[in-house]
């Protein structure tokens, strides 16, 4: 199997979240070493506040900082299961593959082409039981003291679904025309249990059972493997 590695996307969130953290705890550090030093209470002032100002920012971006780098952690999950499925050189993995819908960027966790089809991965790495009914998303965990709570999730069918829209449109009828995109959630933290029913169009599994959608049924030529990746190419060169 080849792979495309075609942008760094969640490498370059979470580098600036921790950038940010980082910025301000400098900041307000510098500014308290300067009071210290000097004994200007302006400066003293200046430097209580800029802690506050830090304390916010890292609790605000700190989350957000983890969840970037949970994200990169499944992708490498994923990354290392494809490579050990032996797929053959029929098949092309794009990681990271670039959008872009009304100026704003994002991207595919994973685009997979080969022999049996085109398909589209949204990696998830949370733990706990993940339930899917009526069209909404929970998680649940288990508390250190064995108390039950709700852990954040987000909607990642509906991601997953506005992702495969935008890939389609990128693509073109010329490429698309009759082509089924394969889509699949898929949950790569082995201490998570999944509950789902009532999805349509689209899979969520665990990693380990990835190869039940990845069928040996030959549906594309290479020819016409050719032309996607062709296609693909030219997209992340733009």
């Amino acid at each position: 199997m080849k792979e495309a590695f075609c942008s760094n996307y969640l490498e370059k969130k979470a580098k600036k979240s921790l950038a940010a953290c980082l910025a301000w705890a400098g900041i307000a550090l510098t500014l308290l070493l300067a009071a210290t030093a000097t004994g200007i209470a302006v400066i003293l002032v200046s430097g209580m506040v800029t802690i506050a100002i830090a304390l916010f920012v890292a609790a605000t971006r700190g989350p957000v900082y983890t969840a970037y780098r949970c994200g990169i952690h499944g992708e490498q999950v994923l990354k290392a299961h494809l490579l050990a499925s032996e797929l053959g050189e029929g098949y092309t993995a794009y990681y990271n593959f670039p959008l872009s819908s009304k100026g704003k960027a994002s991207d595919i966790d994973c685009v997979l082409v080969g022999p049996s089809g085109v398909f589209i991965f949204e990696v998830k790495h949370h733990n706990g039981v993940i339930l899917h009914r009526n069209g909404g998303w929970a998680r649940i965990k288990i508390g250190r003291r064995g108390a039950l709570y709700r852990g954040q999730l987000g909607d990642p069918s509906g991601q997953l679904y506005r992702n495969i829209r935008k890939l389609k449109e990128l693509l073109g009828q010329a490429q698309t025309g009759g082509l089924w995109l394969h889509g699949a959630v898929v949950f790569t933290n082995p201490r998570a249990v999944l509950d789902v029913e009532g999805l349509r169009w689209i899979r969520a599994i665990g990693v380990k059972d990835l190869n039940q959608i990845l069928s040996t049924r030959t549906v594309l030529s290479s020819g016409q493997i050719d032309v996607i990746n062709a296609r693909f190419a030219a997209l992340v060169a733009k």
